[in-house]
């Protein structure tokens, strides 16, 4: 088994309809970075197009990349990439936050396009793996990926379902991942498929982590049930767990995981939470300096923990080279 930790790299004030952009959440990376060197632990960062567009990151991540301590991937949000056009959901910095799979072939294509060429103008190299913005990914995003290079994508949650969110205003809402594997797998059509790597989400608790066809309908029914509520309520609170340092996320929570990523023989365990969270205020998870501590704390003790499952680190890109199909 192999360990990824992806970071959504992006502006801090990104739900600020209308405003220009500001990246100072970008100067907290390097103690996170410095944290993960200590433990041999090679992040992945997925930038946007206004990470890109900032000295100080093109500095701090061109120097990553090069020394092979971390991976520049590419993380497409529609409001802030290149080209926008006028009209609802596809202005600069829009109140509509719409999902990549909601576009038209011929805009999406362009702004991953335009995406990959800023990441390799900004750091260097062609980045090779990608997440999608509020996670909106279909045929048509992993087909304009591979059009672009990419290798590996780690959009997919599994056991989720965003497809209550709203994107742009025509649009189709966000997707449903609830019946998606935590398994590494091909996506797409056949003889255009890219490799997905999903985040991992895991069913920890007996018996839904004994029958995959009882978590997903655990999942997909809970909230329209009195009986699967008062469920969660007594015995599955926190289930199915998300594989990021949430704020009430505990080590013994961590432990549960990699223990039901070991039982089920999970080649890759990807860990994920956005560069927004390591500066004090600029994420509702992460509200001020005591917060940051505290995640910085769950890091190192779950890096450890991954020292005693003897489980290394790779980036996305890595992975992709080692999982067999």
């Amino acid at each position: 088994m192999k360990f990824i930790i992806s970071i959504d790299t992006e502006g801090d004030n990104q739900w600020e309809f209308g405003s220009d952009l500001t990246v100072e959440n970008i100067k907290y990376v390097p103690r996170f970075q410095e944290l993960c060197e200590k433990f041999e632990i090679k992040p992945t960062y997925l930038v946007t197009s206004e990470v890109c567009d900032d000295q100080f990151a093109r500095e701090i991540f061109s120097g990553y990349w090069q020394k092979g301590t971390a991976e520049i991937g590419a993380h497409l949000h529609l409001w802030t990439t290149p080209p926008f056009e006028d009209r609802d959901g596809l202005r600069f910095n829009d109140s509509n936050h719409g999902f990549a799979h909601e576009l038209d072939h011929y805009i999406l294509h362009d702004k991953i396009k335009h995406l990959t060429g800023q990441v390799e103008s900004a750091f260097g190299k062609k980045p090779t793996s990608f997440r999608s913005g509020r996670y909106g990914f279909n045929e048509n995003v992993a087909s304009a990926l591979l059009a672009n290079g990419y290798v590996i994508d780690s959009s997919i949650t599994p056991l989720l379902s965003w497809a209550s969110y709203k994107g742009l205003p025509e649009g189709c809402g966000g997707p449903d991942f609830i019946d998606m594997t935590p398994f590494p797998f091909r996506y797409g059509a056949p003889g255009n498929q890219i490799l997905e790597i999903p985040v991992t989400i895991l069913a920890t608790r007996f018996p839904l982590n004994r029958s995959g066809k009882l978590a997903r309908y655990f999942t997909r029914n809970v909230d329209h049930s009195i009986v699967l509520k008062g469920f969660r309520k007594v015995f599955f609170r926190d289930q199915p767990l998300w594989f990021r340092p949430n704020p009430w996320m505990t080590i013994k929570h961590f432990n549960e995981l990699l223990d039901e990523a070991v039982r089920i023989d999970l080649p890759c365990i990807v860990m994920m939470f956005h560069s927004s969270e390591l500066m004090p205020g600029c994420s509702i998870y992460r509200p001020d300096s005591d917060s940051i501590e505290k995640l910085f704390n769950l890091l190192e003790n779950f890096f450890n923990l991954l020292k005693q499952y003897n489980i290394a680190s790779v980036t996305l890109t890595e992975a992709a080279k080692t999982v067999n199909l």
